[in-house]
């Protein structure tokens, strides 16, 4: 009778820890009752409409204030992330690590012990920190190689039987295929893909309904470059970030971590902490965060100002880089 008890007590806190969770609703606000010019927010939409950006939330106070879908796109439409899947990925690795999966400095070798066979010791040095921060020496599959790396049969095995660029720890060079690591280190130590744990301790969590992540050709999780989104849900997420990673009143993704992968990690090298860029915004210098995709998938978090700002774009390069940065930059500015 105490053990059933105990059970439905159990089943109880834990239906109303999710509900108390997930019961979060966007408030909404003119731009001018959250203190943005109002005339900068209106230039700013009126800019959109001639370029490929599918949608583009404004986040103050964490109150949506600006929401913008081209024509044919809406807040149940769902985007490809892209490289905007690092910075989600890198806050599941961080979970798994407080979790006690594994630690920030175990090399890679004890998940792929393949790599013992390697003629090159250099590979036993590889640690999980190094795939965060894109210092691991793997060749960089961004490249030249991009197109023949996702064609193969074995993303992982793609990158181990190619020699090192550099010695671990020492260049960044950014690569999706680190981050495709980190997931497979999540699959091998819960047991679980990235999917499937990145359900159960931050999409559910945090209410990340639309969020999901394809697979590569061995069913990993592509956690560098797989992950699906609707435009609120991109909100939501640099909203918990912009909260020190709590989200109605639970910790989620621990604040430490947060303030680790917010910091810059390969000083005179890149602006890159844990799968995330560093940026300074607008006029006033406004230190943010973001995370960036291909074709212009951006989450960037403005901690100074209270801001998110998300934009999904269907560009099929990332020369518009320039554009986005002025526009958040823009925003920026116009808060009074």
């Amino acid at each position: 009778m105490k053990k059933t008890f105990f059970i439905l007590f159990n089943l109880i806190l834990l239906t109303n820890l999710t509900f108390s969770q997930n019961s979060f609703k966007w408030k909404t606000a003119a731009p001018q009752e959250a203190g943005l010019d109002s005339s900068k927010i209106e230039s700013f939409n009126n800019s959109l409409t001639s370029t490929e950006v599918t949608s583009c939330i404004i986040v103050k106070d964490g109150v949506i204030v600006n929401e913008y879908y081209k024509t044919g796109y809406n807040r149940e439409s769902v985007f490809a992330m892209n490289s905007v899947s690092k910075s989600v990925t890198g806050a599941v690795v961080g979970i798994a690590i407080t979790n006690g999966y594994f630690k920030l400095d175990d090399p890679i070798v004890n998940f792929f012990p393949e790599l013992k066979n390697k003629n090159d010791v250099r590979f036993s040095k590889i640690t999980v920190r190094d795939l965060l921060k894109n210092t691991s020496g793997l060749v960089s599959t961004d490249s030249a190689l991009w197109n023949k790396w996702r064609t193969s049969g074995d993303w992982i095995n793609f990158l181990f039987e190619r020699p090192l660029s550099y010695e671990p720890g020492k260049v960044f060079e950014y690569s999706t295929g680190n981050t495709h690591l980190l997931s497979a280190i999540i699959e091998q130590t819960t047991k679980q893909t990235l999917d499937q744990y990145a359900r159960e301790v931050l999409f559910k969590p945090v209410g990340l309904d639309s969020a999901y992540y394809d697979d590569d050709p061995k069913k990993i999780s592509d956690g560098g470059n797989g992950l699906y989104m609707s435009a609120r849900d991109m909100a939501r997420f640099g909203l918990l970030f912009l909260n020190g990673g709590t989200w109605q009143g639970t910790q989620v993704v621990p604040e430490n971590w947060i303030t680790e992968s917010v910091k810059i990690q390969t000083p005179n090298q890149a602006r890159y902490g844990y799968q995330w860029w560093i940026r300074w915004f607008g006029k006033s210098q406004s230190r943010g965060f973001f995370a960036h995709g291909w074709g212009e998938q951006v989450i960037a978090v403005i901690p100074d100002k209270k801001l998110v700002i998300t934009f999904s774009s269907r560009y099929h390069d990332n020369k518009k880089n320039a554009m986005y940065w002025q526009w958040i930059g823009d925003i920026v500015d116009a808060v009074k």
